[in-house]
């Protein structure tokens, strides 16, 4: 196929496509002499095509690949979580040292508010948690990018270009069934139990964020070959801040004298049960 009738085919609606979007997203164009062991031999054009075909040679085609990385509301939103981060590291780096200093220890919130002062302390908290929310809106998109397919109607619909403000949607409906779940169990058991367990869910979602944030921004914006290498990191260090989540509930739940059954049973509901809907309501769109 020459010059001329590549762009014959693109004036006529015809796009030029990566083998990633033909065969997936780890394919790749592999380049190596024929085979001519056997019964294969090297044909023409001609003969394999047509007496009027013959070879063509070209430039570099722009390739075209579905993306929802590529948008600039994404780039603008890890811009933005950057400089937050920076900011924070730089405002309120006496609260990140005692949040990780006191990690093993108990009444870590009680100390940073005496060194530092409960205000400061909420802030820092709290802004540290907005960016932890806005980031794991990113990392579903990635998530999301890498497992859907790319013949997927979500790519020529507005979900495509606004695709981290609906996974920050979804986020925040999460957080909000969080925050019913432990008020209502505080009403009905009548004690201040669950929001303890809620502050120290919240306490060590700010440990996480503070601390996987770089690792976070460069897998986001790594390309495929890159990507593994941040995601096993990302994956061995959640692995240990999940660990230590779960080291302070069970001590909390043993403390009280509450039975082990009624932990699992915390975990299931107000952390396992949100998720799960959400990845049952995006199992139609996920490669099998």
């Amino acid at each position: 196929m020459n010059n001329d009738t590549l762009t014959y085919f693109e004036e006529s609606g015809y796009k030029v496509v990566t083998p990633a979007r033909l065969y997936g997203r780890k394919s790749e164009v592999q380049m190596g002499e024929p085979n001519l062991e056997g019964n294969y031999r090297e044909v023409t054009p001609e003969e394999l095509y047509g007496e009027t075909s013959e070879l063509g040679t070209g430039g570099t085609f722009a390739p075209y690949d579905e993306s929802l990385t590529a948008t600039p509301l994404f780039q603008s939103v890890v811009l933005a979580t950057l400089i937050v981060y920076l900011a924070i590291l730089l405002r309120s780096w006496g609260f990140i040292r005692s949040i990780w200093n006191d990690a093993f220890k108990t009444n870590s919130d009680q100390r940073m508010v005496f060194e530092g002062g409960e205000l400061p302390l909420q802030r820092f908290k709290l802004t540290a948690s907005l960016l932890g929310l806005a980031v794991t809106a990113l990392a579903m998109v990635r998530i999301a990018e890498s497992e859907i397919p790319t013949t997927s109607e979500i790519y020529s619909s507005a979900i495509a270009s606004y695709s981290p403000l609906v996974a920050l949607g979804a986020i925040l409906i999460i957080v909000l069934w969080c925050f019913a779940y432990h008020r209502l169990m505080a009403w009905i058991i009548e004690s201040d139990s669950p929001n303890a367990l809620a502050m120290i869910g919240y306490t060590n979602f700010v440990r996480l964020v503070m601390l996987l944030y770089p690792i976070t921004a460069m897998w986001l914006l790594a390309d495929g070959s890159d990507s593994s290498a941040y995601s096993i990191t990302l994956i061995i260090c959640s692995s240990v801040l999940l660990l230590l989540y779960l080291k302070d509930t069970f001590v909390f739940f043993l403390g009280k004298k509450i039975s082990i059954f009624y932990w699992i049973l915390y975990l299931c509901t107000a952390i396992l049960l949100p998720w799960s809907l959400l990845a049952k309501l995006l199992a139609p769109h996920i490669t099998p």
